[in-house]
């Protein structure tokens, strides 16, 4: 039962990088500003912990820490 749990988990976290690379590679040119369609591909959520601190969670599952000054 857990294997099977660890290949569903598995399975998922290919799905979302696959659609993520497709979305990347999907573009004509190098990114020059800002796209929409890019960011809701990666992104899960935004969490705010203050004005200056705020947590952006992938669809990978990492999460990245940001301190603005």
């Amino acid at each position: 039962m857990k294997l099977d749990k660890v290949i569903d988990l598995k399975d998922g976290l290919k799905q979302r990088f696959d659609e993520i690379v497709q979305t990347i590679n999907s573009r004509d040119s190098l990114l020059e500003e800002f796209d929409e369609v890019i960011f809701n591909a990666l992104v899960e959520k935004i969490e705010v912990l203050t004005p200056a601190h705020f947590v952006l969670e992938l669809k990978s599952g990492m999460r990245v820490v940001e301190f603005e000054e």
